[in-house]
């Protein structure tokens, strides 16, 4: 009897996405390059609502994916696997074969040494990265990303999006991402939505960041469901659906994600889309704000400030010194206010003066005001109508926007 024909491997298809729509306002992700530091899982809430399963559209093995570390890729068309290969058409060829069966066996051998040694070459340029010789890496993971491997595209597109070891490059970025995102690599599919989101190297279009953001959200990329969470707060690309958004906040949260820890802490402070907790705000506060998250420890140092008692202000402070040292300015301004009134510190106008200054630099326009307020009194600065004048026209005119907050810590 002939036996039935093997099933052929299928490579993965390209899903084409949508089109239009306006990037959330929420602050920017960070996405990551290297996976070998998962961030710090998080602690369990007090009374914290049991973290909800994925939906029966996320497929159980991507669900187990870190939000660093990149899924399994699919097959690479470069290398068919070995289960391809077609059984023999008879019975009689399979009982004897013949003296062309064993060259075709032997041309998998190429195969698997071309795998080991992509593989190989992989790792020799991940650890490359690790010890900050981005040329190097670019060098080894080049040839890679040109024979179509996954991931190498897509930390090839990190590179040219950082400007580490090639010139900054966002067309070249979200090309390379899409190229890998199409393969099914989930970072890609994050660093893709994220391009697209923000109109970086390509054309502003939310509804298509939505649907590149999905994918890798399924396959539990913390940054992915993040941005997710975004869109569906701001109705951006997608319908506004406060509920969908701290669904994909806690999900990315529960994994020890700062962004998305935040954005479920300003959740439950707010109530939006759950029942108000100032009990579960403050533990997500200080869940993303202990991983060095600076918005999260600028909001703990305002909670604390707001005690009004020697104690909580004394711990305000510490947060604002925390968080100005990354040179935050919402936090240099809260110090700086600190100085200024001696609430926790000794009062020091000298010190609120210089503070107020490095965050009015980077164009914070509350600090331009106290600048101003203090050139007006003379206070830790020289007494100056004029100077007081031009901080003050500086913070109306709105002539520089307020800085971003500088990237988590854990989100490479």
């Amino acid at each position: 009897n002939t036996p039935p024909p093997a099933p052929t491997a299928r490579t993965p298809s390209s899903i084409s996405a949508p089109v239009a729509a306006k990037t959330p306002p929420d602050a920017p992700i960070a996405r990551t390059l290297s996976s070998t530091t998962p961030p710090v899982a998080a602690k369990t809430p007090p009374d914290a609502p049991i973290a909800r399963t994925p939906s029966s559209t996320t497929p159980p093995a991507a669900a187990k994916t870190s939000p660093d570390a990149p899924p399994a890729r699919p097959p690479s068309p470069t290398t068919p696997p070995v289960a391809a290969k077609t059984p023999p058409a008879d019975a009689s060829t399979a009982r004897t074969p013949s003296s062309t069966t064993a060259p075709a066996a032997a041309k998998t051998l190429p195969d698997a040494e071309r795998l080991e040694d992509t593989t190989t070459s992989l790792a020799r340029g991940l650890e490359a990265y690790g010890r900050g010789d981005y040329a190097e890496t670019v060098a080894i993971i080049r040839p890679l990303a040109e024979r179509g491997d996954p991931t190498a595209q897509s930390r090839l597109a990190a590179l040219y999006e950082r400007g580490a070891g090639v010139e900054q490059d966002f067309s070249e970025a979200a090309r390379w991402y899409r190229k890998a995102a199409e393969a099914g690599d989930a970072l890609a599919q994050q660093g893709l939505g994220s391009m697209l989101g923000e109109g970086r190297g390509v054309a502003h279009d939310d509804a298509e960041a939505i649907v590149w953001w999905t994918r890798a959200a399924e396959h539990g990329v913390a940054a992915a469901q993040t941005s997710l969470g975004n869109a569906y707060y701001a109705g951006a690309g997608v319908g506004k659906d406060d509920s969908a958004a701290v669904q994909w906040w806690r999900k990315a949260a529960v994994q020890g994600f700062p962004p998305a820890q935040e954005r479920l802490a300003f959740a439950y402070a707010h109530g939006v889309g759950l029942e108000r907790s100032d009990k579960q705000a403050m533990f997500w506060y200080r869940s993303a704000a202990e991983q060095g998250l600076a918005p999260a420890q600028v909001e703990l140092a305002e909670r604390y400030r707001r005690g009004s008692k020697p104690d909580t202000l004394t711990e305000s402070v510490r947060w604002y010194r925390i968080a100005a040292a990354q040179g935050y300015p919402p936090a240099q301004h809260g110090l700086a206010g600190a100085y200024a009134l001696g609430a926790g510190v000794k009062q020091d106008y000298a010190e609120a003066a210089r503070l107020y200054r490095q965050a009015a630099e980077q164009g914070y326009a509350p600090a331009q005001k106290a600048l101003a307020g203090l050139y007006l009194k003379g206070e830790g600065v020289p007494k100056s109508r004029d100077e007081a004048e031009r901080w003050m026209r500086r913070a109306t005119d709105g002539a520089e926007p307020t800085p971003a907050a500088p990237p988590s810590p854990v989100a490479r």
